[in-house]
């Protein structure tokens, strides 16, 4: 999750588009028949709700934080999207994932209210939990390799752990501060097993393994890149855009950054993602486009958003593989084919 999904967004056009593909499972083909373009757009039922997170569920839909009408939407593979209310009044739900087993909850952040919450992927009720920190701002949260989950905080300049119990208070937290005024932005379970995130405000990668020590942060070297969006490769390392900088960085996980590539044409890359042709994707939410970075050839190619000033932000893969991304002043959730099933 990118730090434009803590910004109050202005609400754009609300272009129609056609149902798309089934949200059904599939694997790429070896090479791509089709042009890659956004082939569906679907409409959020609440009017300015804002949404700024995506995860694909344990059940195989597409679950959406909706931040400005606090609701939690399901997408589902006919195309329809369910929602309901978060227990608390402006909560600001804001990053989601999908929890670990046995119960396969979807977890996600609460902005507002400085929780964690989850619920069920057969909808409410909820269960809110508190972190212990009035200057908690959770936003994004990921599933680690120890079955915990692991949130940024930059209200407190932490990463935070989040350990489910079999008995009351139900979950525990742990603390880990960061340097500085690293105001950790986007998170995700890196190759090795731990737990990699964006420190824009001190300009680098940080690292802990999922025992919590020792921190790592390691620098980019292009001065003030603004790191942002993060996701594993299948490379075995970790991959990030530097929205100032307007590059695409490779470090490896014994924390060398090896490359930093430049997007061409790019405005604010924002949230990363790999997919299976092994290609990078990744959403430019001021240029209103869906972007491919080639892994081969280090190209970027730019797709429209046929909604104008829809302000792309999360993104994940469907059951089906394809790309899914939140349209957050757009008030849709958009598909971007880019392979055929």
């Amino acid at each position: 999750m990118a730090r434009v999904a803590l910004a109050f967004l202005a609400v754009g056009l609300l272009a129609g588009c056609g149902k798309g593909t089934p949200i059904s499972s599939g694997t790429a083909s070896p090479s791509p028949t089709i042009p890659p373009q956004v082939t569906a757009q679907f409409p959020i039922p609440s009017a300015s709700s804002k949404p700024l997170g995506i995860a694909l569920g344990s059940d195989g839909n597409l679950w959406i934080t909706e931040f400005a009408v606090s609701k939690i939407g399901q997408l589902n593979s006919g195309g329809r999207i369910s929602e309901s209310v978060t227990p608390t009044k402006d909560a600001g739900p804001n990053g989601i994932a999908s929890g670990p087993g046995p119960n396969l909850n979807v977890w996600f952040t609460e902005t507002n209210l400085g929780r964690v919450a989850q619920i069920t992927t057969s909808g409410p009720p909820y269960t809110e939990f508190t972190l212990p920190d009035s200057a908690a701002k959770p936003a994004a949260i990921a599933l680690g390799s120890d079955g915990n989950m692991w949130v940024a905080d930059a209200g407190t300049n932490s990463i935070w752990k989040v350990q489910q119990l079999r008995v009351k208070p139900h979950v525990k937290f742990t603390q880990y501060k960061l340097t500085g005024h690293a105001q950790p932005t986007d998170i995700t379970l890196g190759p090795d097993g731990a737990i990699w995130f964006t420190e824009p405000g001190i300009n680098s990668i940080g690292r802990l393994p999922i025992s919590g020590y020792p921190l790592s942060e390691f620098p980019v070297p292009t001065k003030n890149s603004d790191p942002i969006g993060i996701a594993t490769g299948t490379d075995n390392a970790v991959w990030f855009t530097e929205q100032k900088a307007r590059n695409i960085g490779r470090i490896s996980v014994t924390g060398v950054v090896t490359a930093e590539y430049p997007l061409t044409n790019s405005v604010t890359p924002n949230a990363l993602i790999q997919g299976v042709d092994g290609n990078f994707y990744f959403t430019d939410t001021a240029k209103n486009k869906i972007a491919q970075f080639l892994f081969r050839s280090h190209r970027t190619v730019f797709f429209s958003i046929p909604t104008a000033n829809s302000e792309p932000t999360a993104l994940c893969l469907g059951l089906d593989s394809q790309i899914y991304f939140v349209e957050t002043a757009g008030n849709k959730i958009g598909q971007f084919r880019y392979f055929n099933v």
